[in-house]
C-alpha cells in the first residue's frame, strides 16, 4: 500500500502476521493523516461492527476493537483490499 492509498474507510489485508493478527487478515483504515494510519482489525473473536469505517474514540477495553499504527514506511505489509466507496 501507498500513501496515496491510505484513506480513511479503506479495507486492507496484512501480508505478513502481526502479535494477535494473522497473515491475511483483514481490517478497515479507520484513522489517516496522510503520514500513518491505524487499523482496526475484523479478527474471528471480535469482528468489527457491519459498516465500521471511523474511530469513535472508544477505547479498546469498551469497544473490543482491536487497532495498529502503521508509519508510511511499514505501509509495505498491507494491501488495499477495497477503497472507501467501492
Amino acid at each position: 500500500m501507498t500513501v496515496v492509498e491510505m484513506v480513511q474507510g479503506a479495507r486492507v489485508r496484512a501480508e505478513r502476521p502481526f502479535a494477535g493478527i494473522p497473515i491475511h487478515t483483514e481490517g478497515v483504515i479507520d484513522e489517516a493523516d496522510g503520514e500513518s494510519c491505524v487499523v482496526a482489525w475484523d479478527l474471528p473473536d471480535s469482528p468489527l461492527p457491519k459498516g465500521y469505517g471511523k474511530y469513535d474514540g472508544r477505547p479498546a477495553i469498551a469497544s473490543g476493537i482491536c487497532r495498529d499504527g502503521f508509519g508510511s514506511y511499514e505501509l509495505r505489509w498491507l494491501t488495499v483490499v477495497v477503497v472507501k466507496g467501492d
